[in-house]
């Protein structure tokens, strides 16, 4: 027998495949009028739309009740499987899609992945849910996992990437014709000639022959372009991705990552949204401000301030303000279901006041109570008595009353005590038992911690037995 719904006594019952225990859906469903809407299989466990009197719910098996979704009843429709359209809203399971159109909504052609309707796109895996605002929904395409416009590429995995290098080379992911072994362009140009895209020989905004204004930003007479350089262990390669809406007449960089036109303000190849242009300024790297507030990877800071703001010198974009600290994360960028990129977000429960960065890298960080490593909380690291130690060409080191820490690899050296801890150098450094090379970044067995000395500053030590001097990384040692 199949998994089902049953009326019994006057409650809405959920029978399983292979069972013959019926189990009470709790939430509120009610018997009067009950129907099954739509019903699938998601590993073990169920889930669907169902109806009762008061109108449309949403059942998964591994909350074990129903949630209301909406009165009204007539007319809903349902999607694969979790999208529900009634007649003001789209819903996911049970909650409503901000913004999305019933009228227009639907599933793309050739792929498992997107939906649309006429305002964006809508990108779901197994996992994920979100939607991206950014590209043309007139000329949006699909195939597997790529999904794109008119102008850009992009794949999904985890997220969705801007992927325009692979444009000339990608092949067909999913189609019903036998046409796996056709490039995706011209796949494309098959399918969709009606729309003159970036697979289409009279694509408007082609890079060929763009002149460099500087670092990475192009134009042409007719669109601006930002370069990316795609390095891999092989080869690298130059991608041009257009600007979309710069005016290449007004266009003028402010730095490497940023420019304005005559209208906007962008970052890299993304157009800023309700950014001041007047008074906006770039900061560094991906930071910039405005009056008003702050921006991170052509993002806005939620909550930042524009005048106490600061960027802090460390290996991951990390910056604070009078009242927060701030680390960069791949996230959602609008709630709840904006698609996931990089921006800065702040670091839970950091203490701007005391907060500081360490070393020329700033791997490691600390306030008053907490020790961060690449802006990430160390909760058996004590902050009351951490220490930076210095910094190695593959390693940065810190201690601390419990141990002796490592940036890279096994975060605790086994074998030291940090109490007792004491660096001597950025060479050595012992704790009246062991002694510790920073530089390879063990503990020398060999020699007696006890009479250690350090002879110079450039790893020269020796011992009761034996001298001891650091060449190309590696411990040499000559007999007293």
């Amino acid at each position: 027998m199949s998994s089902t719904f049953v009326v019994q006594q006057g409650k809405v019952m959920f029978i399983e495949e292979g069972s013959d225990e019926p189990v009470e859906v709790k939430g509120g469903v009610c018997a009067q009028d009950f129907a099954v809407v739509s019903l699938f299989r998601q590993g073990y466990l169920w889930g669907g739309y169902l109806r009762d009197q008061k109108g449309i719910w949403w059942y998964h098996q591994r909350n074990k009740k129903a949630k209301f979704v909406t009165p009204e009843a007539d007319g809903f429709r349902v999607l694969d499987d979790d999208y529900g359209l009634g007649s003001a809203h789209v819903y996911l399971e049970d909650r409503v899609i901000p913004g999305a159109d019933p009228r227009s909504f639907s599933l793309m052609e050739n792929t498992n992945y997107f939906a649309r309707d006429k305002h964006r796109l809508y990108v779901k895996t197994g996992s994920h849910f979100f939607h991206v605002d950014t590209l043309d929904p007139t000329t949006l395409v699909a195939n597997g996992p790529y999904v794109g416009d008119k102008h850009d590429l992009y794949h999904l995995y985890d997220s969705l990437t801007l992927s325009n290098g692979l444009k000339l080379h990608e092949t067909v992911r999913n189609s019903l014709c036998e046409e796996h072994h056709m490039l995706l362009k011209d796949w494309l140009a098959k399918h969709y000639s009606d729309i003159v895209g970036w697979w289409h020989p009279a694509y408007p905004f082609n890079a060929d022959g763009a002149e460099q204004i500087a670092d990475d930003w192009y134009r042409t007479s007719n669109a601006v372009f930002f370069k990316e350089t795609l390095t891999t262990m092989r080869a690298s390669q130059e991608v041009f991705n257009l600007v979309r809406g710069a005016d290449p007449a007004s266009f003028e960089p402010l730095d490497a990552s940023h420019a304005r036109d005559a209208k906007n303000v962008f970052c890299r190849s993304r157009r800023i949204d309700s950014v001041d242009r007047e008074s906006f300024l770039p900061i560094e790297g991906l930071f910039g401000k405005d009056k008003a507030g702050v921006y991170f990877n052509g993002y806005r800071v939620e909550h930042a301030d524009p005048a106490k703001f600061q960027v802090l010198r460390s290996v991951v974009p990390l910056a604070k303000d009078n009242k927060r600290v701030y680390v960069a994360a791949h996230a959602r960028t609008a709630w709840p279901f904006g698609h996931p990129d990089d921006i800065l977000v702040t670091l839970d429960e950091a203490d701007a006041d005391s907060f500081r960065t360490f070393g020329e890298r700033g791997v490691w960080a600390a306030d008053a109570a907490r020790v961060y490593l690449r802006g990430e909380h160390q909760k058996k690291l004590d902050a009351g008595s951490f220490r930076f130690l210095c910094e190695t060409k593959s390693n940065c080191w810190a201690a601390d009353d419990n141990g002796l820490y490592r940036s890279n690899g096994t975060l605790t050296v086994a074998g030291i005590d940090g109490r007792s801890f004491i660096k001597l150098n950025d060479f050595w450094g012992s704790d009246g038992k062991a002694v510790f090379s920073f530089v390879t970044g063990a503990i020398q067995k060999s020699i007696d911690a006890e009479s250690l000395v350090v002879t110079d500053e450039n790893g020269g030590a020796r011992d009761a037995a034996f001298h001891y001097r650091v060449v190309d990384g590696r411990i040499r040692k000559t007999k007293l």
